[in-house]
């Protein structure tokens, strides 16, 4: 398709004869044009089946018109005179004869402005994103994090490794001659708990760059060394015994420095030896030498009245460096667009208006390749180009009904309904008189639950105002989404809010075109709008009565949601349910609605899994065949349960109070699920305790940290490996996959040879991390600082198999989710059946849910009873001729029953 956009020339045409007039759809001409010539310019229709864009270099800009075929369900016109909107009722003046479009000129003006409203949008988004990098380096100078910076990381990579050998060297000359006598050889035993001179290096250097611009006098940046020192030396002991408290404490919001503190350690039971302002001295002198000698920092004299002290400057060398640093690149957060997207002709040039960036996002270390992409170029990307294209025509539009009880519900802080409250709480006053110790201890429990709440739900609060403010912004006006593809192949928009996004998000998009509901279409919406209220596992005829039940219920509470929250409030998902109140009300009232229905994939990871091995046990529970609904997490919340119980009766006096603490708060659905879902992206034990830490503070509360272990840890330690065992019970046989792909990823990289394969959808999947050239030292009062010697992972580096299989088994496990999603996108294509994908969830228009439910089911049992893992497995070996273990099917499930149990997308 060609075409112009703003600021691109496009010369004047002549009008084509009649017998070069492009042919619409449906083989017939277009009437919409004489045989006269004109050098104004030329209104040219290109014919495509589903969503034509059509151009004019009258003024310069691309048009769009929208489907129009004769396919059921898609408000098609009967005729190509509809689709290019009646214009040819009219006529405009041109230079030598008339052309009978009178409203072309009405309509170009009209969407030139939308298109300099875009670029608008764009530019704005891109100042935004600058100027929030800009507040963000000031304010990390300001604070004194300089080595957050982009010259503070830049200068800790160019020293640390002199640092480091400067270290090394008078560490092994003690060593060597321990009796004899040298300068601040007293700091020398306080670097006992320290992995190596990279680390020590690491806490020290960062100390110093962050006091890069403070001129401190020299006694205080030498105390500063040393405090830093001693800071890391009580994170060590705390990162040994507690490691599970000490990432709680950072994932709520606890600095570092404030986690370090004699407070805190004694509260977690650790004991701690407190250095003196001596101590740190004689440190901060022995790492400072090593500092100076890197010429990052020098001393100068400065007369400051009847004094003259020492302070520490940068050098000039340090300056130069400085001032030629490049800022830290941004990424801007652009919005949903008010013009169709560009369409993509390769892998470059769609999207946004004068988008840059490829179609597919690689993985971070390939990011700065000139040849990341090679493998995609390679392939046949005709289809996913094809199923893009077709995503980006869709127009949405935003419901002001909703955005405005969001709104008002935001404001008024209403429970339950958002993550965390508009406000944050209130820090209490300070006591006055002589309060009471309890008094006492019980304000400072509610201060100290006053700055976590600020800490932790602060970037939330932000979150959820700014998306508030955006779709406000939006209005009743019709959207588009610009969408991308990442290296496995998964769909992504190009938008800060988008359909995509959390629940409250997505209830706030519908289709901008409403189309007819029959009696089929106004059930689905009944049974959907159940499965919302909670009704999600129960049969779909219980759904449907559960709907038919309370229609009245939706009616009312669409007509005053405000009012009548009571309504809807209390649903498992209550946005999305109010939702559906709304599209309820638009059937009842003009028998069309735009607000989409979904259905996604009962626990994908693990059912797609259990059709790759054929396994039959976890197959039932994730519905892959059968009648009638199961549900994964439920058995393993019964069988958790199960064994507390047990516990409860015949465990010991700790054990039964632990067992007893968890029955009453309950191992319900909710607690299992996201371990389950981690589980064969390669979750681990620890991030099952992590997530059981969170669900137990959320039930009991606030805990003070002289009683977290107690109340929280042990708690959750115990529960954890209870429900790991249980869940290794139920999907170990299915958990095999992960340990195949390990060990045919290993030969492979070893050899130098990438693992790469086709999936099911045909798109290519290559694996080939590379050794990185890189120091990583993990450092707890700093965090990880990174030491980069040329680049993360160099082209010449060699493959890296323990790289690889970080992220192995997660990336397997999309490309298949992946290709499921892309199939689905080429038949709604096929179809013209505006649809919105969410990875393993979609999104149409209630008419086209019939179709939708079936095509689901027929592609996943079409593309699973192929034996996947035996052709991957024959594509790894003929690509690099080297022998492989076999796959691990186990076979105890007929693959013809695959995709045949109705609630397997539901």
């Amino acid at each position: 398709m060609e075409g112009a956009r703003l600021g691109q020339s496009l010369r004047p045409q002549r009008h084509p004869k009649p017998g070069n007039r492009a042919r619409c759809s449906e083989g017939h001409w277009p009437d919409v044009c004489d045989n006269q010539t004109t050098t104004v310019g030329l209104l040219q229709i290109a014919c495509k089946r589903f969503a034509n864009p059509f151009q004019s270099p009258v003024c310069d800009w691309v048009f769009y018109l929208f489907p129009v075929t004769h396919v059921t369900h898609t408000g098609a016109g009967n005729s190509c005179k509809d689709w290019v909107l009646g214009l040819q009722r009219g006529t405009i003046r041109g230079r030598r004869s008339r052309i009978p479009f009178a409203g072309c000129l009405q309509v170009s003006e009209s969407l030139q402005n939308l298109e300099l409203q875009q670029f608008a949008r764009q530019k704005q988004a891109e100042e935004r994103a600058k100027a929030a990098r800009d507040s963000q380096e000031r304010k990390l100078k300001e604070i004194g994090k300089e080595s957050s910076l982009s010259y503070g990381q830049q200068l800790y990579s160019a020293c640390v490794d002199h640092v480091a050998d400067d270290l090394s060297a008078q560490f092994e000359a003690f060593i060597l001659e321990p009796s004899k006598a040298r300068k601040h050889a007293a700091a020398l035993p306080f670097f006992d708990t320290f992995d190596g001179t990279h680390h020590i290096a690491a806490v020290a250097l960062t100390a110093a760059i962050d006091q890069l611009s403070r001129r401190q006098r020299f006694p205080t940046f030498l105390q500063h060394l040393g405090s830093a020192i001693e800071r890391e030396c009580r994170l060590i002991k705390l990162g040994q015994k507690c490691p599970m408290e000490i990432r709680r404490m950072l994932r709520v919001g606890m600095s570092r420095r404030h986690i370090s503190s004699k407070q805190v350690m004694h509260a977690m039971r650790v004991p701690v030896v407190e250095w003196n302002d001596q101590t740190r001295l004689q440190v901060g002198m022995f790492l400072s030498e090593a500092i100076f000698r890197t010429e990052l920092l020098t001393t100068i004299k400065v007369k400051q009245g009847v004094r003259t002290p020492r302070l520490v400057v940068p050098t000039r060398q340090a300056l130069h460096f400085i001032q030629n640093c490049r800022p830290r690149n941004y990424t801007a957060s652009h919005l949903q667009m008010l013009i169709p997207p560009v369409e993509w002709q390769g892998l470059y040039g769609g999207g946004i208006l004068n988008n840059d960036k490829p179609l597919i996002k690689v993985a971070v270390q390939d990011a700065a390749e000139e040849n990341a992409l090679d493998h995609f170029l390679a392939a046949d990307m005709e289809r996913a180009i094809a199923g893009v294209n077709f995503l980006q025509r869709q127009r949405l539009r935003c419901n002001a009904e909703m955005v405005a009880a969001q709104r008002l519900t935001w404001e008024g802080g209403w429970a339950g309904l958002w993550p965390c409250q508009r406000n944050p709480m209130e820090v209490p006053d300070r006591l006055e008189g002589n309060p009471t110790p309890e008094e006492l201890k019980t304000r400072n429990r509610q201060a100290a639950a006053a700055h976590r709440d600020r800490e932790t739900q602060r970037h939330r609060r932000v979150k959820i105002e700014r998306s508030l403010q955006i779709s406000e912004e939006s209005g009743e006006r019709d959207l588009f989404q610009a969408w991308f593809y990442d290296s496995r192949g998964r769909f992504y928009p190009h938008a800060a809010v988008n359909s995509q996004g959390t629940g409250f998000e997505r209830a706030q998009f519908s289709f901008a075109e409403q189309l007819p509901v029959d009696t089929e279409a106004f059930e689905w919406q009944l049974k959907v709008a159940a499965g919302h209220w909670g009704m999600s596992r129960n049969t779909w005829k219980e759904r449907l009565d559960w709907g038919r039940q309370n229609i009245d219920r939706m009616l009312a509470a669409a007509e005053d949601p405000i009012g009548k929250a009571d309504l809807w409030r209390s649903a498992k998902d209550p946005w999305e349910f109010l939702a559906q109140c709304y599209g309820v009300r638009e059937s009842r009232a003009t028998g069309k609605t735009g607000v989409p229905i979904r259905l996604d994939q009962t626990c994908s990871g693990c059912g797609i899994l259990a059709a790759l091995t054929r396994e039959e046990r976890v197959g039932r529970l994730t519905n892959l065949f059968g009648r009638d609904p199961r549900d994964l997490y439920s058995v393993i919340a019964e069988n958790t349960t199960a064994e507390l119980t047990r516990i409860l009766q015949t465990g010991d006096q700790r054990e039964r109070g632990l067992a007893e603490l968890w029955l009453k708060r309950g191992v319900d659905r909710g607690l299992v699920k996201g371990p389950v879902l981690r589980a064969p992206m390669g979750g681990s034990y620890m991030t099952l305790c992590d997530g059981l830490v969170e669900k137990l503070e959320e039930f009991v509360g606030f805990v003070d940290l002289d009683e977290y272990l107690w109340r929280i840890s042990i708690p959750s330690k115990f529960l954890a490996s209870i429900l790991w065992s249980e869940m290794k019970e139920v999907i170990a046989p299915v958990m095999e996959v992960k340990a195949w792909l390990r060990s045919c990823c290993r030969p492979l990289l070893t050899q130098g040879k990438p693992m790469e394969w086709t999936s099911p959808s045909g798109w290519p999947m290559r694996v080939a991390d590379r050794q990185p050239k890189t120091k990583r030292v993990e450092t707890l009062l700093f965090g990880k600082r990174v030491v980069m010697s040329i680049e993360d992972q160099p082209a010449d580096a060699p493959l890296s198999p323990t790289q690889a299989c970080k992220a192995l088994a997660a990336n397997a496990l999309h490309s298949f989710d992946a290709a499921m999603c892309q199939t689905i996108i080429y038949r709604a294509e096929e179809h013209s059946t505006p649809i919105l994908p969410t990875h393993d969830c979609w999104a149409v228009h209630p008419a086209n849910a019939a179709w939708l439910h079936r095509t689901l089911h027929w592609e996943f049992g079409q593309m699973f009873r192929k034996p996947q893992l035996e052709i991957m497995h024959s594509e790894l070996e003929e690509r690099s001729g080297v022998k492989l273990p076999a796959p691990p099917l186990i076979n105890t499930l007929d693959p013809m029953a695959i995709g045949s149990n109705e609630y397997l997308f539901s």
